[in-house]
């Protein structure tokens, strides 16, 4: 999932500007017209990264959590049982 696509893999293709434009150069990050849209684009992928680390963290702590309550149940059975049997030869 992570790691598999890279940034340098996707061609841009970008429009071609007026040189007597007198907003053709003043992008920023770059002289061509789709740098603010490239920039944008880069921040949502970092964004989403960001987002996906955060949702699969949970998730396994979410596991872990009911694997741990599942063991204590189970536990808790055997400690019960463990009782009843001890005092039924008590008795």
């Amino acid at each position: 999932m992570f790691g598999l696509v890279s940034v340098n893999s996707v061609e841009i293709k970008y429009p071609t500007k007026d040189n007597n434009n007198q907003y053709a150069y003043s992008f920023p990050g770059g002289n061509h017209a789709t740098s603010v849209v490239e920039g944008v684009g880069m921040f949502l992928f970092a964004l989403y990264h960001v987002a996906i680390i955060i949702v699969l963290i949970n998730m396994l702590i979410a596991m872990m959590s009911h694997s741990f309550e599942d063991i204590q149940v189970s536990l808790h059975a055997r400690h019960r049982t463990t009782v009843v049997l001890n005092n039924q030869r008590l008795v």
